[in-house]
């Protein structure tokens, strides 16, 4: 009987931690770990862009120039007809970029961040206190990059050509119990040109190789 009753005893307590386990677990899960995700998005979104800048400072740097990446075309009277960019080297710093970029992250990301625990209480006397908790972060797939470009009025008869590049990836964070994968994009200006006399009708998109001869309209 003695037995028997040691048994249920120990089934009882069993019980109650497994059931105790499960609440601090659904806590932990519902108030918790929002938060600390919330509180890691801004770290790991700077990271993520830190890298990508990173990547395109050296692949590109300060050695690439406007006349590098666009030919201006006049027409027999002398004025600017078009302008036509170098798509080949285009899409090779746009695929060493977006390799390097990938590098950059898994590298930065490799020694993740950390959120003091008495953050999360949002409260200003215990914020930085407490034990960190680490928060990972892993990349999500490549990294596109896109070539844009924007014209702005610089003068009379004047206009500023700015070429960017855009980059974008998805990074995931990871906390203990969980996980949130977030979008990372950033714009980084490569080179610019003031264009003088009028802003031609049609100039070359240069999405891809396919659409070299794709004349869009300028708006």
């Amino acid at each position: 009987m003695k037995q028997v009753k040691i048994g249920r005893k120990l089934l009882i307590i069993t019980l109650i931690v497994i059931g105790a386990s499960i609440v601090v677990f659904v806590l932990i899960d519902i108030g918790i770990k929002p938060t600390i995700i919330a509180m890691s998005e801004a770290k790991v979104e700077y990271i993520a862009i830190l890298a990508m800048n990173n990547a395109v400072n050296k692949i590109l740097g300060s050695d690439i120039k406007y006349t590098d990446l666009t030919d201006v075309l006049l027409d027999k009277d002398g004025k600017i007809s078009m302008i036509q960019y170098n798509t080949i080297l285009i899409n090779r710093l746009a695929r060493e970029t977006s390799t390097l970029a990938q590098d950059e992250i898994r590298s930065l990301g490799e020694e993740g961040v950390t959120v003091p625990l008495g953050s999360i209480t949002r409260s200003k006397i215990l914020s930085g206190l407490g034990p960190n908790i680490k928060v990972r972060i892993i990349p999500v797939g490549a990294v596109s990059t896109d070539f844009t470009d924007e014209f702005q009025q610089a003068g009379i008869n004047q206009t500023r050509h700015k070429i960017y590049l855009q980059l974008r990836t998805q990074v995931r964070i990871v906390v203990p119990l969980g996980s949130e994968t977030i979008n990372v994009s950033t714009r980084v200006p490569i080179s610019e040109s003031i264009v003088v006399g009028d802003v031609p009708n049609t100039y070359v998109n240069v999405a891809n190789e396919d659409q070299m001869l794709n004349l869009i309209p300028i708006e």
